[in-house]
C-alpha cells in the first residue's frame, strides 16, 4: 500500500514516533482546528501519547499557573529537567507546530480564559479538562466539586462527553495510572485537574508525581507508512532557475521569475525572494508568496542588482537558495510625456483617420520613439504604431461605436514615459452620399454652360444638394436619388464672373455625412454684348439721346447702338459710338415705326483686343433723351 497523508487518518488511529530511540504509539485525537477558541495555528493533526511518558510533578512550587509551571517549561522548551523535545526523534520534533492553546492565566480562583491569538504559545502541552470531554456538570462526582472547573478549551473528537469512560484511561509500565491535565482546580491555587485510574476526573496536587501524556499538533501533510510510522517531512527542492532581465533601468520595475520547486510530501507553500544591491554582501526580502514571479521597483541611482529565491513548505522547512547573475543598473531618465495627442472630431466608419501627437524630450539626449495604441468600444488597448514619426493614419472599421488613442515615448534604453490619451470619439457609421464622377478640370470656357452629375445614397436617406459657383450658392434642392442632374451657370451669373479661374462645387448631405464634387474651369471671354433688359416706351419717337457709361475699355474695341423704334420686329439700330465717345448728344435719323408704340433701346458690343490681358468691364450706364 502507498503512504497516506496524516490528515487523512481517522481519529482514534495509532501512529508511531521514535521517542528515546524507541517507537512509541500516539493516538490521533483530533483533525483540524477544534473550535473558534483556537487560532489558525492549531489547524493540523492533534496527537496524544497513548501511554504515560513519565511521572513528574505539575509544579514544585504548588502554584496552579500553567504558563509558569515546571511541566509547561519541561515539555516544550529544550532546556531544564525531563525535556520531552530532547527525547523525541529530532526530524519529527522540528515538524511540531507552534500553537496557541486556551488557558487560564495566573493562579487561584480566577475563571478568565485566554484564547485564540491570546492563547498560550506552546509546541508540546498537556490537554485541558474540556479537551478530554469533561464539563462542569459531568466531572462533579463524589468529593470532586464542579465549582473548581473552568472551561479552557473544546472537546477533541476522540473523547466522549462524559466522566469515567475508557478512552481517558492511560497506563504506565503496564498499569493504569493517574495523569495530569493543564486545567487548574480553581477553588484555590494548589490543585489542578487530572484523570484518575478509572477515567474519572479529580483534583490533584501540583506537587505530586503523576503521569505526563505529551500532546502536540503536526502538519496534516506529513506522510504515514503502512505500519503507522510518521515519515519526517523533507524540505522542498531548490528552484532550478531564477531569471531577471538583461537590461535593468533605475527608477523602473522589473519582473523576476523562477522555476517551481518540488516537494515529496506535496506541502510546498511558497517562495521567499531577496534582492542585493551590493554584490551579495547584504540581502533584503522583496517577496513572499506562492507565485513563481514577482515585480520589483529599482530605485534610481542603484548601481547593480542580483536576486535569490528559496522554497518553503507548510511545516517551515526551506530549500537552499538559487541566485541570479549580477546585472548593472542603467540609471536612465525616461522621456517626457508627448505634449499632446490630436484626433479629428469626426471619425467615420470605413474612412481613414489621421492622428498626430506632440514632441517628447529626453534629458539624456537619447533617441526617442513613440508607441501609439487604439481602444475601440471601451475595450483593451491595441498597439498600432511604433517608430519615430509623430503622425499615423488609421483605418476606421465600419461598425465600431467609439474610438480613442493614446501615445507614449520611449528611449534607446526602453525607458518609457506615461501615456497621453485622447478624448473618445463617436464613430459615424453612416455612409455618405455619392456624387457621380470625379473632381476634374474643365478647361477654358467662353460662355455659360452646364455640368452633369447624379446623386445616390446607400441607405436611401433624404439627401439635400447644394450647388455653388465659387462660394456663391446658386441652387439648393432635395435630390431624386439616381436621377441625372446638372449644375448650370446661367447667362446672368456668367456675366458676373471675371475672366480667370473659377470653381463649380456640389455638396450632397444626408444630415449625417456629406460628399463634395468640385470642377474647376477658366473663363476667357473677349466680347461683351448686351442690351437693355426691356425697351423703354416713349410717347413719340425719340429725337436725340445722350448715353453716359461707367466702364474700363482701354485695350478694347467698342460699338454702341441705339434705336427709337425698339418695339418693331426689326428695329432701326443706329451707331452712336462716336458721339458717345465725345460725350455728346446723338440725333436719331429714323422717324418711322411698324409697331403700335414707340420705344427706346441701347445695345453694347465690347471686344477685347487680341493679346490684351488687362481688365475690360462695364459696371453701368445712364441715358437721357427727348
Amino acid at each position: 500500500m502507498a503512504n497516506v497523508k496524516l490528515g487523512s487518518k481517522a481519529v482514534g488511529s495509532i501512529v508511531k514516533i521514535e521517542v528515546k530511540q524507541e517507537e512509541r504509539e500516539f493516538i490521533i485525537v483530533h483533525q483540524g482546528k477544534p473550535s473558534s477558541l483556537y487560532d489558525e495555528s492549531c489547524d493540523g493533526t492533534w496527537l496524544l501519547m497513548k501511554d504515560i511518558y513519565k511521572k513528574a510533578s505539575w509544579d514544585n512550587g504548588t502554584v496552579n499557573d500553567y504558563a509558569y509551571s515546571d511541566i509547561h517549561r519541561n515539555l516544550q522548551e529544550k532546556s531544564g529537567f525531563q525535556v520531552f523535545l530532547d527525547d523525541i526523534y529530532w526530524r519529527i520534533a522540528e515538524q511540531i507546530k507552534q500553537v496557541k492553546i486556551p488557558y487560564r492565566p495566573g493562579s487561584g480562583t480566577s475563571q478568565t480564559v485566554n484564547s485564540k491569538a491570546n492563547g498560550l504559545s506552546a509546541r508540546v502541552f498537556l490537554l485541558s479538562a474540556s479537551e478530554v470531554g469533561y464539563t462542569k456538570s459531568n466531572c462533579a462526582v463524589g468529593f470532586v466539586s464542579g465549582d473548581g472547573f473552568v472551561s479552557d478549551g473544546a472537546k477533541l473528537s476522540y473523547f466522549k462527553s462524559s466522566n469515567g469512560t475508557s478512552e481517558k484511561i492511560a497506563k504506565f509500565e503496564g498499569a493504569a495510572e493517574e495523569w495530569y491535565l493543564r486545567t487548574p482546580y480553581i477553588t484555590g491555587d494548589r490543585d489542578v485537574w487530572g484523570v484518575k485510574v478509572d477515567g474519572y476526573a479529580g483534583n490533584i496536587s501540583c506537587a505530586w508525581h503523576l503521569g505526563i501524556r505529551p500532546a502536540f499538533v503536526l502538519p496534516s501533510s506529513l506522510l504515514v507508512s503502512d505500519d503507522g510510522s510518521i515519515i519526517p517531512n523533507t524540505a522542498p527542492s531548490v528552484p532550478i532557475s531564477i531569471t531577471i532581465p538583461d537590461c535593468v533601468n533605475g527608477g523602473s520595475s522589473i519582473t523576476i521569475s523562477w522555476a517551481k520547486s518540488t516537494d515529496s510530501e506535496g506541502n510546498l507553500e511558497g517562495y521567499i525572494v531577496e534582492r542585493s544591491t551590493d554584490g551579495g554582501s547584504s540581502w533584503k526580502q522583496i517577496y513572499q508568496g506562492s507565485g513563481t514571479s514577482a515585480t520589483n521597483s529599482i530605485p534610481f541611482g542603484t548601481a547593480s542588482v542580483m536576486y535569490r529565491v528559496k522554497a518553503y513548505d507548510d511545516a517551515g522547512l526551506q530549500s537552499g537558495w538559487r541566485t541570479s547573475s549580477q546585472v548593472n543598473v542603467h540609471n536612465n531618465t525616461a522621456p517626457t510625456v508627448p505634449e499632446n495627442i490630436n484626433v479629428p472630431d469626426s471619425a467615420s466608419g470605413g474612412e481613414p483617420l489621421t492622428i498626430t501627437w506632440g514632441q517628447s524630450t529626453d534629458i539624456d539626449g537619447d533617441p526617442i520613439c513613440y508607441i501609439l495604441e487604439r481602444q475601440t468600444d471601451g475595450g483593451t488597448w491595441t498597439k498600432l504604431y511604433e517608430g519615430a514619426e509623430q503622425t499615423y493614419t488609421d483605418s476606421i472599421i465600419k461598425g465600431w461605436k467609439t474610438v480613442a488613442y493614446r501615445v507614449k515615448a520611449y528611449d534607446s534604453y526602453n525607458s518609457s514615459s506615461a501615456y497621453v490619451t485622447s478624448e473618445t470619439r463617436t464613430v459615424n457609421n453612416n455612409t455618405a452620399p455619392v456624387i457621380s464622377g470625379e473632381d476634374a478640370a474643365l478647361g477654358v470656357k467662353t460662355g455659360s454652360f452646364s455640368q452633369a452629375y447624379t446623386v445616390s445614397d446607400a441607405e436611401n436617406n433624404t439627401v439635400t444638394v447644394t450647388e455653388y459657383v465659387d462660394n456663391q450658392v446658386i441652387r439648393s434642392y432635395q435630390a431624386v436619388l439616381g436621377q441625372d442632374g446638372a449644375i448650370t451657370i446661367s447667362r446672368e451669373n456668367w456675366l458676373k464672373l471675371t475672366n480667370g479661374n473659377h470653381q463649380l462645387r456640389v455638396t450632397a448631405s444626408d444630415g449625417i455625412s456629406a460628399a463634395t464634387r468640385i470642377w474647376t474651369f477658366s473663363k476667357k471671354e473677349t466680347v461683351i454684348c448686351f442690351r437693355m433688359a426691356a425697351p423703354m416706351e416713349t410717347e413719340t419717337a425719340a429725337a436725340r439721346i445722350l448715353v453716359s457709361p461707367t466702364w474700363k475699355i482701354d485695350g478694347a474695341a467698342v460699338r454702341v447702338e441705339a434705336c427709337n423704334n425698339a418695339f418693331d420686329e426689326a428695329p432701326a439700330w443706329e451707331d452712336i459710338t462716336a458721339m458717345l465717345t465725345l460725350k455728346r448728344v446723338y440725333h436719331f435719323t429714323n422717324t418711322a415705326k411698324t409697331a403700335d408704340k414707340w420705344g427706346l433701346d441701347i445695345r453694347f458690343t465690347i471686344e477685347k483686343n487680341e493679346g490684351y490681358e488687362g481688365e475690360v468691364s462695364i459696371t453701368g450706364f445712364g441715358i437721357a433723351y427727348e
